[in-house]
């Protein structure tokens, strides 16, 4: 009966991967879905993207004024938005503003392509472990600004940059006065995906990307200024649906400021350069590298006995009473 249900939980997960190969096959569809699923817990990751060349520019300058339209005076009112979403980069943008004097410019470059994407699954012969694998290389760069000069009753200002699981985000709320110039250069050119699993749980899932998100932001505001940037690790928290945060801030201006902010998040991840080194031992301080199958049910000390091994709080090295002399 035991062994029956350990072939269900593998057909289970053979299944999910099968289905990924039909959606890389057809990649007219411009989208990709891979998703692990075990008894008891589950990973997924979407991408989506086009062969795209795209520039815009724009530029508004006037007041915002009452407007009489058949014996009715409509409000003064100026709106903005702007959605892009393409490979895992999200942008987001909006402005409204009431009556005053309004100018604002903008530009952007954005390049896509589709190059290759698939996946890898093995089970060594005896284990019941699963190593699945991912990889996908559809780069995309964008190179955007926009300024905003705005002087009257109120404006709102919000915007959202995201590049994978990093994001860097801004707002501007009820200011009387803004002048503000943003601009960022973000990049995604490849990811891998490694889930280790059995049937019964996730071991451990790592997503590395090859991105790169600079941005910069110079802003005079005289009302509510909200600044927030998010970094993320490779490694997925498992039952959380999240990635581990490297690091994270939240900040709240209200009255008058001048406001300068330079944010650089880059990962850059070589694939075959880290299954090479994994098996160095802990003096080449190749340990917190390994591959994540090989540390289970070990540990640095055990495995190397390394004298110049030391645990990541810092503590003295362990000494292994069974060293031989």
């Amino acid at each position: 009966m035991g062994d029956l249900k350990m072939v269900k939980g593998m057909h289970k997960i053979v299944y999910i991967m099968l289905l990924l190969a039909a959606l890389i096959g057809c990649v007219s569809a411009e989208s990709w879905t891979g998703q692990v699923i075990t008894n008891t817990s589950s990973w997924q990751i979407s991408r989506q993207s086009t062969n795209l060349s795209m520039d815009i520019s724009g530029y508004v300058e006037g007041t915002i004024s009452p407007v009489e339209r058949q014996g009715r005076v409509l409000s003064p009112y100026a709106h903005y938005s702007k959605d892009v979403a393409a490979n895992g980069v999200t942008i987001k943008e909006r402005t409204a503003a009431y009556q005053g004097k309004y100018n604002a410019e903008e530009q952007l470059k954005m390049r896509s392509r589709l190059l290759s994407a698939g996946y890898e699954i093995n089970k060594p012969a005896g284990t019941s472990i699963w190593t699945v694998d991912f990889y996908s290389e559809w780069p995309l760069f964008i190179n955007s600004s926009r300024s905003i000069d705005y002087i009257g009753r109120s404006i709102n200002d919000k915007e959202l940059i995201g590049n994978g699981e990093d994001n860097v985000g801004a707002a501007f709320l009820y200011n009387t006065k803004l002048s503000k110039e943003e601009n960022f250069k973000l990049s995604t050119k490849s990811l891998n995906a490694t889930i280790i699993a059995t049937d019964d749980k996730i071991l451990d899932a790592e997503l590395d990307e090859d991105k790169d998100l600079d941005y910069g932001l110079n802003v005079h505001s005289t009302g509510i200024a909200d600044l927030k940037f998010k970094q993320s690790s490779s490694h997925y928290v498992i039952g959380s649906g999240d990635y581990a945060i490297l690091s994270d801030s939240e900040e709240r201006y209200v009255g008058d400021y001048n406001i300068t902010r330079k944010i650089r998040m880059k990962s850059d991840h070589d694939r075959e350069k880290r299954e090479d080194e994994s098996w160095l031992p802990c003096c080449s301080e190749g340990w917190t590298d390994m591959n994540p199958l090989d540390k289970i049910d070990h540990s640095a000390e055990s495995v190397f006995d390394c004298t110049c091994f030391r645990p990541l709080d810092g503590s003295p090295a362990p000494i292994n009473s069974n060293k031989l002399r």
